[in-house]
Order: structure tokens, then C-alpha cells, then sequence
């Protein structure tokens, strides 16, 4: 029976998207280590949880149709005439389960971490380090990656959309073992770029910054997904990934204070397109606190623009070094000493992404807004009032494990009278994306709003009145998805908390 036969069975026992033929996935099943011996590649792969299903492949099999391997299990020496069929049905490890052993985990990378391994590198060497200096054999095992990877239970665990599938994907591209198709387009733009999996990598394998080099391979090919194109263009064009026009943008700039940039100041309060049109109370609220404390500052209103970050992260790297080049100029011409923004995107695009990627650095400190705040609530130029709230903090991918800044945000809701904070099981270094980065709220936003969905799950035990946070697309995706599935929750940025605290 040849191959399009047996699935046409198969269809009977699984859903079609549960049976796999895609070359992609058989390359990156054939990984297995039950293949070394005689290195064939499966016919199919047919991934299942169900016991049930399996057995019923499994009777189906035994008429003589193909021949099944299970994952975990090796293969007769002796030659295999008929179709072979691998069977995944090997449970995806729960981030929960996973959750328990954080502790040994944290441990375990910090000494790893301590050896001068895991840091972060030149995304130039990322491909290099992950490939060609790093032994990929014990990555064929293990599967802590994928238990923490925020996309992969949106695919019921196949390998395939796991970090560790991408990981192969990447090294078939890289050996010319693997074409950039369509689908392999889909597989690594299919990613929050969170980097979960990186941080809880016990080999150190540098898989977020792989992904991003390779994205920005397939964008020089002219293979980039049209979303992001078209991104590129209405940034260029109205300084807004969305084509938000500016008017749109400064509306929520009402008789707003502040100085000329004629004038010296001490800071310049970069508002951020995502903050500036979709979480404007946001914008608004550090506003306030910046007045309020007496704060010199100046802001370059509709001269902003956009940071370039969804550039950044979708491989454009030719257009975000022109928007980075202007956002340079603009920033030396006020002058300044120091760039607040309330944006997680836009710190980690200015500090991280800038210098490591395109080689600009600004020429200023750059700060985020809880860091601004933290050193106005230190220095007394805030005066706090008690709110008997009880809420609980999520870390941006962008802010927290991407650029390091965990404790700002929580120093300052912790300074608030009467404030509690309840901390999620995984948080900081282990905490879920929401599923916004990346470019993934616009690639595919069913697979963002799952993983948000996730997230906000993790909060019903702890009987919160507010989920705060420190980045406009976790806010949006938040929002979005508690209505859309029903999990009643009220999402604000942690500036908004702060402001009122200070009756603003």
C-alpha cells in the first residue's frame, strides 16, 4: 500500500493535521535517535497522545500495510521493505510539571551562566555558536525546550513547531539539507522570540538569536511574510507598523506640559507608536507622573516614529538600520542625557537589539519607565497614597528576560500603601510569554491569543483584582483574550497603578 493510501486510512483513526509528510517534518523527525543505525527518513509521522489512537494504528499496521516505530524505540537491523511510520505519541513535558523542578533548574543554569556561557552574544556568531561550535547529539533526547515553549501546545506538541524542531530546521537550512520553503517560513515566523527555550537550555544553545539571524537569512532571499512588508512600508511612510496616522497618534495629547526642545532638559520621554495609539492611558499616566514630580522634559511628539523593532525581529535588518540612523539623529538633537520610555519593545530595540544587530548605540542612557519611577519613589519626589489592590506582576519577554530588568517594576508597585503583590508560579526568568512578540500577534494571532490564554489561566488561583504589566502588546493581548475566552480580568501597565497611587 503506498502512502497516500495509508493516510487516506489514517484520516479515519486521527485528525489530518496530526499526520505528517511535510519534508520538513520528516527531516526534523529523522533526528530521532532511533534512526543512527541505518539513518532512513519516516514516510510519515503520526503525533497522538491517545493510548486509544495509538493502538488503532498500531492493529492497522498489523495487516501488513507499513511498518510502525514508536518514538523512543529503535528500529530492526533488519532492512525495512515497507512504508515506515513513526509514532509520536510521546506527551509534550507541561510547563507545570517543569515548574516544580525550578529550583534545580536555576541552579543548574546559574552555574552555567557563571562559566561565561549563556550570555548574551553578537547575533553575527549566533548561527556559528549553535552549529558549528556546539554538540547538537544530546539536544536529541531531551525536550525541556520544548515543554517551554510558549507555541508549542497551539500544535498538540509536534516536533516540528517546538524550539527543538526549529533548532533542526535551522541546522537543515544552514547544511543546504532543507530549501526555504513555505512552510519553513511559517515554522520560524511562527515564534514569539520570547526565549524561554534559551534560558532554560541546559547545552546553552543560543536558539532565540539563531532564529532571529535566520529570519533575517529568509528576509535577503525576498521571502519575508507580506504582514511585514507591509510593515515596513507604512513605517517608512506614517512612522506606525499599523499606518496609525499621527494626528491619531498625539491624540491623546491634550494641553500637555512640557519643554521646548530649544531648551534644556533632563529628560526625553519617548512615548513609543504602540503606546502612543494602543494603550494610551499608559502613555498619559507617566505623562502625569513626569509633571507631577516636577521632571524637566521634552518629548518629539509627531517627529517619533517608530523604534523599528518589528524590523528587528522579522529580519529586516536593512530597513531598521535607516529608521535606527534617524531615531539616532533625533535623539542627539535634543541633547538630552537620558531617554525614558514606558515601551518594553522600544528598551530592549534601543539597548539590546541596536548595538548588537545594526552597531548604533544611542547617545544617551536609556531607561525604562519603572526604572524612572523607581528613582523618583527612592529620591521622594512621589508621594505614595494606599490602595487596597491586590495584583499580580507579568515580566515582558522584552523587559525581563531579554534585557534583565525584573525588580524596577516590582520595587515600585511594592512602594504603594496597602498594595499586594502575588507573583505567579512561573515568573521572571521562567515566566510565560504572553504570545504577542515576535511579530506572532500579526503572523498568526490565533496562536498569540492560546499562548496569552495560558498566561492568564496561571492567574485564577491567585483571586487578583488587577494584572499589571510593562509592555503595550502584553496589555493588548491580555485584553483581547480575556474577553474573547472569558476570563474576566482587568490588564493595566504598572505606570498607571503608580499614577493612582499619587491621585493623578
Amino acid at each position: 500500500m503506498d502512502t497516500q493510501k495509508i493516510v487516506k486510512h489514517l484520516k479515519q483513526i486521527v485528525k489530518p493535521e496530526q499526520i505528517l509528510t511535510d519534508p520538513e517534518d520528516l527531516y526534523v523527525y529523522s533526528f530521532e535517535k532511533i534512526f543512527e543505525e541505518q539513518n532512513p527518513v519516516p514516510d510519515m509521522v503520526v503525533k497522538t497522545p491517545s493510548s486509544e489512537e495509538a493502538q488503532k494504528i498500531l492493529e492497522l499496521a498489523g495487516k501488513g500495510c507499513f511498518t510502525v516505530v514508536k518514538r523512543g524505540e529503535m528500529i530492526s537491523r533488519q532492512r525495512v521493505e515497507k512504508p515506515l511510520l513513526l509514532l509520536d505519541d510521546v506527551p509534550t513535558p507541561e510547563l507545570k510539571m517543569i515548574s516544580s523542578k525550578k529550583g534545580e533548574i536555576i541552579e543548574i543554569l546559574k552555574e552555567i551562566r557563571e562559566s561565561g556561557y549563556g550570555n548574551p552574544k553578537n547575533l553575527a556568531f549566533a548561527l556559528k555558536t549553535l552549529f558549528l561550535e556546539k554538540n547538537l547529539a544530546k539536544c536529541e533526547e531531551c525536550e525541556t525546550c520544548s515543554g517551554y515553549c510558549t507555541v508549542a501546545s497551539s500544535f498538540e506538541g509536534v516536533e516540528t513547531l517546538s524550539s527543538k524542531g526549529r533548532v533542526i530546521v535551522i541546522r537543515g537550512l544552514q547544511n543546504k539539507e532543507l530549501p526555504v520553503s513555505r512552510k519553513v517560513v511559517d515554522i520560524l515566523y511562527t515564534c514569539t522570540e520570547c526565549g524561554l527555550c534559551f534560558a532554560q537550555c541546559f547545552e546553552d544553545l543560543e536558539v532565540n538569536e539563531a532564529i532571529l539571524a535566520t529570519r533575517h537569512q529568509i528576509a535577503e532571499k525576498g521571502l519575508v511574510p507580506e504582514v511585514f512588508r507591509e510593515a515596513a512600508e507604512n513605517i517608512i511612510e506614517v512612522g506606525d507598523p499599523g499606518a496609525v496616522p499621527v494626528k491619531r497618534r498625539l491624540s491623546w495629547m491634550q494641553d500637555v506640559a512640557f519643554q521646548p526642545l530649544s531648551r534644556k532638559t533632563e529628560v526625553l520621554y519617548w512615548v513609543g507608536c504602540m503606546v502612543a495609539d494602543r494603550t494610551p492611558k499608559t502613555a498619559g499616566a507617566f505623562l502625569k507622573i513626569l509633571n507631577h514630580a516636577n521632571v524637566s522634559f521634552t518629548m518629539l511628539r509627531e517627529r517619533e516614529g517608530c523604534c523599528g523593532y518589528v524590523l528587528l525581529s522579522t529580519g529586516l535588518w536593512d530597513e531598521a538600520k535607516k529608521i535606527a540612523e534617524e531615531v539616532f539623529s533625533k535623539v542627539e538633537k535634543t541633547g538630552v542625557n537620558t531617554l525614558v520610555t514606558p515601551c518594553a519593545g522600544c528598551y530592549y530595540t534601543f539597548t539590546k537589539l541596536y548595538p548588537e544587530i545594526l552597531g548604533v548605540s544611542l547617545p544617551c542612557e536609556i531607561l525604562h519607565s519603572s526604572h524612572f519611577i523607581e528613582k523618583l519613589i527612592k529620591s521622594a519626589r512621589l508621594e505614595l497614597k494606599g490602595l487596597d489592590l491586590r495584583v499580580s506582576y507579568h515580566d515582558p519577554c522584552s523587559l525581563g528576560r531579554h534585557s534583565g530588568v525584573f525588580d524596577a517594576p516590582r520595587n515600585a508597585l511594592k512602594a504603594i500603601p496597602g498594595l499586594t503583590l502575588s507573583e505567579m508560579p512561573l515568573n521572571r526568568q521562567f515566566a510565560r510569554c504572553c504570545g504577542g512578540g515576535g511579530g506572532l500577534w500579526s503572523f498568526n494571532h490565533q496562536v498569540s491569543m492560546n499562548s496569552a490564554y495560558l498566561r492568564l489561566k496561571d492567574l485564577q488561583p491567585l483571586k487578583i483584582d488587577v494584572l499589571t504589566t510593562t509592555c503595550p502588546l502584553c496589555q493588548i493581548n491580555f485584553r483581547y483574550t480575556s474577553v474573547r475566552r472569558s476570563i474576566p480580568i482587568k490588564v493595566c501597565d504598572v505606570t498607571e497603578i503608580v499614577a493612582l497611587s499619587c491621585d493623578l
